[in-house]
């Protein structure tokens, strides 16, 4: 919880939870908690750890840091797309597309895609799919550099395209309803030279077209 981690919803639809709400999901996490008893959560949790005061200490304290880490979720509530940018970045050679939503607290929040530049440049990374007009006119193009090769904006429209369908394909799943103030996937990659799981992900385009946004999250 201290690192803001969101429910995997899929695997919980799995599970037969109506994840459309989730502060019904902490309500029941919430009353869960107070079932557990302690004495089990120490035979559980003791084969984990050499240190015993620790286990002692965390014990008192659990349920304490558990109401504290809970508040400090926030719970936002879609209402429409505001703007998307595109970013180019010639430190990282990468791109980021950024999908700013008004929220029904007034509020903000951002949905962003790190994207490879190969997948730009060259011919592995072309879409057959159209780019939605509508979404053109949000559409805000910016870098931090200058490149004698054009930047291929059409491309950009439709990578655009894709991962807007697979943002409102993961709102529909959750109601609209979003933890936190950022969702940030890794960097799709298409080469796996280097990789480094934790911040990266490397598919091929089928498997770019087919995956969902819960996918590509750290």
């Amino acid at each position: 919880m201290t690192k803001k981690v969101v429910p995997d919803f899929d695997y919980l639809v799995a599970k037969g939870m109506d994840v459309k709400d989730p502060q019904t999901l902490f309500d029941k996490l919430t009353l869960q908690m107070n079932r557990v008893n302690d004495d089990n959560l120490k035979q559980d949790i003791s084969p984990l750890f050499t240190n015993r005061i620790f286990i002692d200490n965390w014990l008192k304290n659990w349920r304490e840091s558990y109401l504290r880490l809970l508040d400090e979720y926030k719970i936002r509530t879609l209402k429409e797309l505001r703007n998307i940018g595109i970013h180019q970045d010639f430190r990282t050679d990468t791109f980021s597309f950024v999908y700013w939503y008004t929220t029904e607290d007034g509020g903000s929040i951002r949905i962003v895609y790190n994207l490879s530049e190969y997948w730009i440049i060259f011919g592995e990374g072309n879409l057959q799919i159209e780019a939605d007009k509508k979404l053109e006119e949000k559409m805000d193009f910016r870098s931090n550099g200058v490149s004698s090769r054009p930047t291929p904006q059409d491309k950009l429209k439709q990578y655009a395209t894709l991962f807007y369908q697979k943002t409102e394909k993961y709102f529909k799943k959750t109601n609209g309803v979003m933890l936190g103030d950022a969702i940030i996937t890794k960097v799709i990659r298409m080469t796996a030279d280097n990789l480094n799981q934790k911040e990266q992900i490397v598919l091929n385009k089928s498997a770019l077209l087919s995956c969902e946004l819960d996918d590509l999250l750290k």
